[in-house]
């Protein structure tokens, strides 16, 4: 598609022209699962429920032979300040990694397409912005972060939805709803490691209606129907409670060209331009393809093989825990 078809339009001067109040409600409610969370540090829970208990007994010991042998302070104390300790940071590991992921807010870019009928095309591209992403392979989610943090400088997950509308160019009221075009990921588990990133799919506008609200489909972040869910038990009720996310004008905020170079948008591979042309009718049949869609796995995949090597299969923190030193720099090289 020419990009040409498509002009954005400063945020400022289309609620001047029309109102904020219609960007407010075409910005679709997400349906998010409370379960969407990083990997938990099961194992330092283990130990530091396992170290209170050995604590508890050798405090309990200790009692019962007090008549016979007295405590000996040298040793006791040091024990418990050293079993304290351990429970504390291990308790503390557990607790840092029991993070929940949930949107948080949304960004939103307004672009103006070719007139039909005295009706102008509009899409308004909501960027709603989760405060992570976990990939499914323990491993590889580290290195995600590590490249998150070196490259991208932001640990938060980027997702779009494009909402077309025609609005009327005499009288401004009036306008038409068109429909959505989204990642849609409706059919695979939520924890699914084989996402398809040029998955968009457009769907009339009365397809959003009521309490049919766009819910999040797996890790990834992108989405599907509430309705689909209804169709996919397993993902319903594993990943309950969903919880609905709306936006009102404190936590949608307009994307400006300045904000994208501070967040380092050109590394993030987000094609920002309309997708569709409402102006030439079949929009079902329209496709779109990002050739960079899965670009930031691929980096995550070259890196392993130049540190790991072909034949390595990762999947444990064990299993890059003494390469992690290499990755931080391997990605740090990239940034530069």
């Amino acid at each position: 598609m020419s990009h040409s078809d498509w002009a954005k339009i400063e945020f400022q001067e289309f609620v001047n022209k029309f109102n904020i109040e219609l960007v407010i409600q075409k910005a679709p409610k997400i349906l998010y699962s409370k379960k969407d969370k990083e990997h938990v540090a099961e194992n330092s829970l283990i130990a530091a429920i396992l170290i209170a208990g050995l604590s508890l007994i050798y405090i309990a010991i200790s009692v019962i032979l007090m008549p016979i042998y007295p405590i000996n302070t040298f040793i006791f104390y040091p024990v418990l300040s050293a079993s304290g300790m351990a429970i504390g940071w291990f308790t503390y590991n557990y607790r840092s990694s029991n993070v929940y992921i949930k949107p948080i807010e949304c960004w939103v870019e307004i672009y103006k397409g070719k007139a039909q009928d005295n009706m102008d095309s509009y899409c308004f591209t909501y960027y709603p912005i989760f405060s992570g992403k976990c990939l499914p392979n323990k491993a590889k989610n580290v290195i995600f972060k590590l490249y998150q943090e070196e490259v991208l400088k932001s640990k938060i997950d980027i997702t779009q939805i494009e909402v077309y509308i025609k609005i009327n160019q005499e009288d401004h009221e009036k306008y038409e709803d068109i429909g959505y075009f989204i990642q849609y990921g409706e059919g695979k588990s939520f924890k699914d490691e084989n996402i398809d990133r040029n998955s968009w799919k457009f769907f009339p506008a009365e397809k959003g209606q009521g309490d049919n609200f766009l819910a999040t489909a797996n890790w990834d972040h992108q989405y599907e129907w509430r309705k689909d869910l209804t169709y996919d038990f397993d993902k319903l009720h594993e990943y309950g409670v969903w919880v609905i996310k709306s936006w009102n004008n404190l936590n949608i905020k307009p994307l400006t060209e300045e904000y994208k170079d501070k967040i380092n948008w050109s590394k993030r591979y987000i094609d920002t331009m309309p997708k569709l042309r409402p102006w030439q009718g079949n929009l079902e049949k329209q496709t779109y393809t990002n050739q960079n869609a899965n670009r930031d796995l691929e980096i995550i995949e070259e890196a392993i093989l130049k540190i790991h090597g072909d034949e390595s299969r990762i999947e444990k923190l064990k299993d890059i825990k003494e390469n992690i030193f290499k990755f931080k720099a391997h990605f740090r090289d990239l940034s530069s």
